[in-house]
């Protein structure tokens, strides 16, 4: 029996048909590599954590084995690594089986999924309860209520500098913001710095925000250290940052001076890089939540034996995008 995919129609979840699993992710990764895989071979590694999220529809598409809601995709072709990372099965599953099921029945509103095979009989399938039209759950606690009232605190604006101060040249275009790295940083990330070729690594990024003086709205951004994270999660599913790890680094900044900040956080991928594959949407997730500075940045290190890329990308609020960088004059 091979490793498919159980499709269930409307919030009943009747059982209508099996999808097969490999045409699936076929399907989303000859897209992102941008080459045929009729000849690769893939490894799936599905992991027992739960994933609570709802895809965003319609139609409405439910994983019904949610308990293992990720999987680690290896890609290889003759003994060659193409690909390997964690996703969530919403994004290499969940997804393509919407487009697909609403081109085949535009009318249905709701779907199930859940992988199968051997194995699998294994992991719970839950099928929740259709939700009432019209209803809204609202929990209550006894006991006293208490009231909080909650204020933004403004931050100072940051002090003004030109691209020159930092040891670079203008660059850029409109108001993305300009990195600056010191070369002791870059030659951490692309050559010195040991990183693990069996986890995911990454750690935080110091350094001085600006406002550009010469071009008003942009920042300036000078990233002087890259420190590993301490009482951290690594693994090759996803590296993970712990409230400790937060007052640790702070503390740490804190020591170092008033003019020194939490600029972002840097992690590795144990793939090539390639035009096509970025950040993923657990990366994504992960700095849309915990890193909310309009300046703060997210630098991606992939490795591919004894070569490195460096990638940094900037948020807007919405989306990542590359950032370009330059490193300062010594």
């Amino acid at each position: 029996m091979s490793i498919a995919v159980d499709v269930y129609r409307s919030d009943d979840y009747v059982k209508v048909g099996r999808v097969s699993l490999h045409s699936l992710l076929r399907g989303v990764f000859e897209d992102v590599l941008g080459q045929s895989l009729d000849d690769a071979r893939f490894t799936l590694d599905l992991h027992a954590v739960e994933d609570l999220r709802e895809l965003t529809g319609p139609p409405a598409m439910i994983n019904l084995r949610r308990s293992h809601g990720f999987l680690n995709v290896r890609i290889s072709r003759k003994g060659v690594l193409l690909y390997q990372h964690p996703h969530s099965i919403q994004e290499l599953v969940g997804r393509p089986l919407q487009r697909m099921l609403t081109l085949l029945q535009p009318e249905e509103t709701h779907w199930g999924y859940g992988i199968a095979g051997p194995g699998m009989e294994r992991v719970s399938l839950v099928r929740p309860a259709p939700r009432p039209a019209g209803v809204v759950e609202v929990r209550t606690t006894s006991g006293r209520p208490r009231v909080f009232h909650l204020e933004a605190v403004q931050e100072p604006d940051p002090p003004t500098a030109t691209p020159a101060d930092l040891g670079v040249t203008a660059g850029g275009t409109g108001d993305r913001d300009l990195l600056a790295l010191t070369p002791e940083v870059h030659d951490g990330f692309v050559r010195s710095t040991p990183f693990s070729s069996d986890v995911e690594e990454g750690g935080f990024l110091v350094g001085e925000v600006f406002l550009d003086a010469q071009r008003p709205g942009r920042h300036l951004i000078r990233m002087i250290d890259a420190l590993p994270a301490e009482r951290t999660g690594a693994s090759m599913l996803q590296f993970t940052f712990t409230g400790e790890s937060f007052l640790r680094i702070n503390d740490i900044i804190a020591r170092r001076g008033p003019q020194f900040r939490l600029i972002g956080w840097y992690h590795t991928h144990l793939f090539p890089a390639t035009d096509a594959i970025g950040l993923s949407s657990i990366d994504v997730e992960l700095h849309a939540r915990m890193f909310r500075r309009p300046w703060q940045v997210a630098a991606l290190v992939n490795l591919d034996g004894s070569t490195r890329t460096l990638r940094v990308y900037g948020w807007d609020g919405t989306t990542m995008h590359d950032l370009p960088y330059q490193v300062a004059a010594r």
